[in-house]
């Protein structure tokens, strides 16, 4: 069975260059893209956990006993393993023996991630502080930041504006590593998706190679509503405009990955120590992979805050409304729901008793208002082939949007308290919020909309997270 998972971002529309002059290329969108088959990649594919007490010697036993193409240690402490067979017959014979082997905790197919048809893109259209009411900073545009005043960011910042021995990590698509208004915040980039054995290349008549960057714009998106540099004179002003970015790409140009290449990513952000872990990733709950689970836990065991966006797959206006998706609705993730200028859970926003917050995602009607206006690849994405447009700045509605802004919160406490552990934080983020559609907890906002100077004024430990 195939696992469809998305980058949970839904609209766009951009603006070119550093100004308010909107623009498109002229550009065959008729050109041939390369649809290249992930299934092709990761249907051979199991994904093995040892029993604690296995040793390398009878993992090694175990494995050259099978003509296995190739094998891959994810995780050295949970002992996971990726495996390649040559064919699907053999996966499935192969997977029956491992099933019955003592030494081994579990073996799953390994599951096809995809970014959502829903993905388009549009030509534009405690403690004691003493603090200021406000802090508008000098980036140039600030004022179309509708979301940062939204969630009281403004105000926050008279407290922190962040600091760069908070690491943040972006599992997402990559990053521009040149952007200029994220190049001081950026960690270099660990390539996952390369890492792994696949290739970046979209075929537009050369080929152009993404390896190493950002080949959609869904991960430099996010990360600027996190990171992008503050007071720098330029473009936009992330939330924790000081923090640093670690990118860790996981998908190709189109979103598409696996779950092996996910796990493999939060294995990644674990080794390189960071705070927070940003996945705006997700899919169906019914769909899981128990290496998922097992990774995100660790993680939080790890005391890193683990923030993931609830998904886009619903149409509310049609009484439609989607199951939160994973890893959102894994126990103990920050699970976020998106809001729009006006105060309203957004219409693509995902809903159920998972929902713990509420943050600006943006609209996706033309009646639900404005986007979320961020950072955006410098050169020309798959989606600026597929579209016509391009950055270095971008509107974007979504739940990925969302996602982001509570990280950046996250990142703005952890400034001022690095002592809290990860209940802590979630109890100052959830405890802190604004009430809005029903009153109390719904399945729709979860406990209500965040607010970044609360939480950081808050002391409260002592909420109670049903």
């Amino acid at each position: 069975m195939f696992k469809k998972l998305l980058l949970l971002a839904l609209t766009s529309s951009l603006i070119i260059g550093c100004t308010n002059n909107i623009n498109t290329m002229s550009i065959n969108t008729n050109n041939n893209i390369k649809k290249e088959s992930i299934a092709e990649k990761t249907n051979n594919n199991l994904i093995v956990r040892f029993n604690d007490n296995a040793t390398n010697t009878q993992i090694q036993k175990i494995t050259s006993t099978f003509n296995i193409k190739s094998f891959e240690m994810i995780s050295d402490e949970l002992k996971i393993a990726k495996l390649e067979l040559s064919n699907n017959l053999e996966k499935k014979n192969i997977k029956q023996l491992f099933e019955k082997n003592s030494l081994v905790k579990y073996v799953e197919n390994d599951q096809i991630i995809n970014m959502s048809s829903d993905y388009k893109i549009y030509p534009s259209e405690n403690t004691s502080f003493s603090t200021k009411s406000t802090v508008k900073p000098n980036d140039s545009f600030i004022g179309l930041q509708w979301n940062l005043s939204d969630i009281e960011v403004d105000k926050a910042w008279s407290i922190t504006t962040g600091a760069n021995n908070i690491l943040v990590a972006v599992i997402d698509s990559g990053v521009d590593p040149t952007h200029p208004d994220l190049i001081d915040n950026l960690l270099p980039l660990i390539d996952v998706w390369d890492e792994s054995g696949n290739d970046d290349i979209y075929e537009n008549g050369d080929g152009i190679n993404f390896a190493g960057k950002d080949g959609n714009g869904h991960g430099t998106h996010v990360a600027g509503i996190i990171g992008a540099m503050i007071n720098n004179s330029k473009g936009v002003a992330g939330i924790a405009g000081n923090v640093k970015i670690l990118p860790i790409k996981a998908t190709n140009y189109m979103g598409d990955t696996s779950a092996s290449v996910i796990t493999a990513s939060i294995l990644k952000a674990i080794e390189n120590k960071v705070k927070i872990i940003n996945l705006s990733i997700g899919g169906p709950k019914s769909e899981t992979t128990q290496s998922l689970v097992d990774v995100v836990n660790l993680a939080i065991q790890k005391n890193i805050v683990f923030v993931s966006a609830s998904g886009n797959e619903s149409n509310r206006e049609s009484n439609k409304i989607t199951d939160v998706a994973i890893p959102a609705a894994y126990p103990n993730v920050i699970t976020v729901a998106a809001s729009t200028k006006y105060d309203k859970v957004g219409n693509y926003s995902n809903g159920g008793a998972e929902i713990e917050v509420t943050a600006p995602g943006g609209g996706s009607k033309s009646y639900e208002g404005e986007k979320i206006y961020s950072t955006w690849p410098t050169y020309i994405t798959y989606e600026g082939f597929r579209t016509g447009v391009r950055g270095p700045y971008a509107w974007l509605s979504g739940t990925s949007m969302s996602c982001a802004h509570v990280s950046g919160i996250a990142a703005l406490i952890l400034t001022v308290e690095p002592n809290l552990t990860v209940q802590q934080v979630r109890i100052r983020i959830l405890s802190t919020v604004t009430d809005i559609e029903d009153k109390g907890f719904d399945n729709k906002t979860g406990y209500g909309k965040v607010n970044a100077y609360k939480a950081l004024m808050s002391n409260n430990h002592d909420f109670i997270i049903e």
